[in-house]
């Protein structure tokens, strides 16, 4: 935009200045929409089926709590949509930063609200309330800040064409690992663990994990439940790959671990 300055009686002199930047009020809604939700539209949702139970309300209802494990519910997309809208935020903030004030700049200030954003989460999580192991390092705000911290680095230094071959490249590689990667063959859900408790004759055991209050296999430390899941993790020779069921992935073997 080209602006007129007076120099002085009779005559003008023109200067160059910048357009202040507009926020993108699309991202604002789709913002405030996301933590409508987290904050309290499921508490919403629930007082009205609770009030009134119909078709509509226990279509609500089943679509704010987590899908079990295959497929999801619109509840499952609130998390990955929070980390949508930080990618698209980084890309406008960024932009900025490093035009006007240099790369450098922003690398220093991802790095600082990374750490900063994952000190809150473990605060939030219960601080050092718990001793090791078992803080809770990656509650949701941990998971954000670390995205945020790898992506908003990623975005400091490539360009587009090298940052699509990069998110390519994870995807690939997330897939070839839990697809070809040998794993225990046992399956880590209560269901299974009081069936392998049945046959091997711990009763006990068996009626705990057959228990549906009974904590997962992997959290209560120490316990006699915990012991035998762990005896019988460690005693599968079997090795199987391409597995991709709840309790029986990867991902859900190195939990454990």
């Amino acid at each position: 935009m080209t602006t007129l300055t007076e120099t002085e009686p009779g005559s003008v002199a023109t200067s160059e200045t910048k357009p202040a930047m507009q926020r993108l009020k699309a991202v604002d809604a789709l913002r405030g929409f996301d933590m409508f939700i987290i904050i309290g539209a499921d508490s919403l949702v629930y007082a009205l089926h609770h009030l009134k139970e119909n078709a509509v309300t226990n279509f609500l209802a089943d679509q704010l709590e987590h899908a079990e494990w295959a497929g999801f519910h619109f509840y499952d997309l609130i998390f990955p949509l929070f980390v949508f809208l930080a990618g698209v935020s980084t890309v406008f903030s960024l932009t900025k930063t490093i035009a006007t004030v240099g790369r450098g700049e922003a690398v220093k200030r991802v790095i600082r609200r990374g750490v900063i954003l994952f000190i809150i989460g473990i605060f939030y999580s219960g601080g050092f309330s718990k001793s090791w192991p078992d803080m809770r390092l990656m509650g949701v705000l941990n998971r954000i800040a670390m995205a945020y911290l790898i992506g908003g680095l990623l975005f400091c230094f490539f360009k587009p064409k090298v940052l699509a071959a990069i998110c390519a490249s994870i995807l690939i590689g997330y897939w070839a690992l839990m697809t070809f990667v040998p794993i225990r063959d046992i399956q880590l859900t209560r269901n299974n663990i009081a069936k392998v408790a049945e046959a091997a004759g711990d009763k006990n055991v068996a009626a705990y994990y057959e228990n549906e209050d009974s904590a997962n296999p992997s959290t209560v430390r120490n316990s006699k439940a915990w012991a035998a899941a762990q005896r019988y993790f460690y005693g599968t020779t079997a090795r199987v790959t391409g597995k991709f069921d709840k309790g029986y992935n990867l991902s859900d073997h190195i939990d454990f671990q």
